[in-house]
């Protein structure tokens, strides 16, 4: 089945935060991070049920060196990136 993806409004609110920390940090660091995260979304592109549902029908995706966790749900044809969130911080 193809899938489809799409980022919710949050998601890319989190995105641009953790690409502004990175790139104040390093540009090389930055840029790792953008691939690292580019990389975790085609995984979830190619098969998103591949994850198991971990709350409230969200799955979850980590990413393999930064700390971060990809929430999402699959609807249908759909993948809905709800959030990417830093694993090392307390959310309410």
């Amino acid at each position: 089945m193809r899938y489809f993806v799409e980022l919710s409004n949050e998601a890319k609110v989190d995105i641009k935060d953790a690409l502004d920390y990175y790139s104040d940090l390093s540009n090389s660091l930055k840029d790792r991070f953008q691939n690292e995260l580019t990389q975790s979304i085609e995984i979830l592109f190619k098969n998103p049920l591949h994850y198991q549902i971990r709350y409230k029908n969200i799955r979850i995706i980590f990413t393999n060196v930064f700390p971060y966790a990809i929430h999402y749900i699959v609807e249908n044809e759909y993948v809905y990136i709800l959030k990417v969130l830093h694993t090392k911080r307390f959310y309410k």
